[in-house]
């Protein structure tokens, strides 16, 4: 039969269960209290950069990407219609003046010209058979002339006789009308053959002019055909770099038409590409810095370019120091365009924390943690933000990005 448990063994037992269940509930609320410590997210400090929130000056910049191009270009012209023969030297080459870039040929050229010669030798030849052609009847007519004077002369005497006869009556009056009539008759015939002689030479003086003003043209003409026969060369008038050449043989040229771009390699420009949402804060005159080697060359906003091409505004710079020797052509460089500035401004430095928008959200280092707090930017420089709202001057913040933790309002450190 069963025997009544001893009072000490059952003391014993209910401590035990005490004990026991005390302990769960320790550990319960162990874990109630730091469980929310233990899951929440922790940073190592040196796993992330920071930076503190200064005043001090900054300038709101457009960030582009640009390449440094030469300052200056020459442009080698075809002085005549003629076929591509040889390309001598290609894009790249560096030529020196007088140096030959590629042969063309002047064949059709040439023919044009011997045939301008042959015009003006027909209108020359032209010209002295007229002149020919007027004296041989100047000499016909000056013939008439003098022997229409002579026959005018004679018969002015007859009349003069028949006069002195009819005064004594020795002649009828008939006699002398009939003298008169002769004498008038030769005196009208002279005075026509001198005004066709008159009319003879102002007709062919006007021939003659015209013929002069035929031959000056083909003289010009055939001038000028010659001297861009003689200016059909393909030399480079100056020592630089071919940036461009015809890029194929037996190609035919008209005149006028490039045939090759020589660039001056000592000084610079630079030519720069950036996103068209910036295309309204591009202004020609602006500060521009250039980033060479880390360093800042100054220069200035020349030419913004109209169209849009792929969703880029292509713009030019010129350079203060067109002629800085880290300069080289087609070197790619960060060109800042200085849209605003700033003299003492509360400002942050940049980092990936920042992804863009005037609001963002930023952790801000606070012991052994860091709290998010919204950001209001403004301006962006090269180097720091301007902080408008939600810091203030000595405030250290992550500058790493931070997207990972954006849902939570702290984040510890160790």
């Amino acid at each position: 039969m069963d025997r009544e448990l001893d009072v000490s063994f059952r003391r014993g037992v209910l401590r035990r269960r005490m004990v026991w269940v005390a302990g769960s509930m320790a550990l319960v609320v162990s874990v109630l209290l730091f469980l929310p410590g233990w899951l929440r997210p922790s940073l190592a400090r040196e796993q992330i950069r920071t930076g503190k929130v200064d005043r001090g000056p900054i300038e709101g910049i457009v960030e582009a990407s640009g390449q440094v191009i030469p300052a200056f270009e020459g442009v080698l012209s075809s002085p005549v219609e003629a076929r591509v023969e040889k390309i001598l030297k290609r894009p790249g080459e560096v030529v020196k003046a007088g140096e030959e870039i590629l042969r063309i040929d002047t064949s059709e050229s040439r023919i044009a010209l011997e045939r301008l010669e042959d015009q003006l030798r027909k209108k020359a030849n032209e010209q002295a058979q007229l002149r020919i052609n007027l004296e041989k009847s100047l000499t016909a007519l000056h013939g008439k002339i003098e022997s229409q004077k002579l026959d005018v002369e004679a018969l002015r005497y007859r009349l003069e006789q028949n006069r002195k006869l009819r005064g004594e009556g020795l002649v009828s009056e008939q006699v002398l009308q009939a003298s008169e009539v002769e004498a008038k008759k030769a005196r009208i015939e002279l005075d026509q053959l001198q005004e066709q002689s008159g009319n003879e030479h102002r007709s062919t003086d006007a021939q003659l002019q015209g013929l002069e003003l035929d031959l000056a043209t083909l003289r010009r003409d055939r001038d000028e055909a010659k001297r861009q026969l003689e200016l059909a060369t393909t030399r480079s008038d100056r020592s630089g770099v071919l940036t461009w050449v015809v890029p194929q043989e037996g190609t035919t040229v008209r005149r006028g038409d490039v045939i090759a771009r020589i660039a001056d390699l000592d000084s610079f420009r630079v030519e720069a590409t950036v996103s068209d949402v910036h295309s309204s804060a591009l202004h020609t005159g602006e500060a521009v810095r250039v980033m060479l080697d880390g360093q800042p060359l100054a220069g200035r906003l020349a030419q913004v370019y109209p169209t849009i091409e792929n969703g880029t505004v292509k713009f030019t710079v010129d350079l203060d120091d067109k002629r800085n020797t880290k300069l080289r052509n087609n070197l790619s460089v960060d060109v800042l365009v200085v849209t605003d500035s700033r003299a003492n401004a509360l400002r942050v430095p940049k980092g990936p924390y920042a992804q863009g928008g005037a609001a963002v959200p930023v952790f801000v280092i606070q012991g052994d943690h860091a709290s998010r707090r919204t950001v209001r930017l403004g301006i962006s420089g090269y180097e720091h933000f301007e902080v408008l709202e939600g810091l203030a001057e000595g405030d250290e913040v992550i500058l790493s990005d931070m997207r990972d933790y954006v849902h939570l309002s702290r984040v510890n450190l160790k």
